[in-house]
């Protein structure tokens, strides 16, 4: 079986994640993914998946200019991750 496959854009810029890859991937309607260029490829991930550095360093690209530092970003990240770990205790 394939690991690729044409789909189509939507007017509304949406796509269609096809069932096998959200089945592979266990994806599913409340599932969030981090999209970003990769030359002329955009690469998804789940958000749940990143690593502290990946999160870190995609907050620090956001907070560019913004006199946002680091440390800042990094308590941040920690917050949401154990929001992120209470909710799926909540919900286990």
């Amino acid at each position: 079986m394939s690991e690729s496959e044409i789909i189509k854009v939507t007017s509304k810029g949406q796509v269609t994640i096809p069932s096998r890859f959200r089945k592979m991937l266990s994806l599913d309607k409340d599932s969030y993914l981090y999209v970003t260029r990769a030359g002329s490829m955009l690469v998804l991930k789940k958000v749940d998946e990143l690593s502290p550095d990946e999160i870190t360093t995609i907050f620090e690209t956001i907070a560019e200019g913004e006199g946002v530092t680091r440390e800042m970003l990094l308590e941040e990240v920690e917050k949401a991750r154990e929001e992120l770990m209470a909710e799926r205790v909540v919900s286990s």
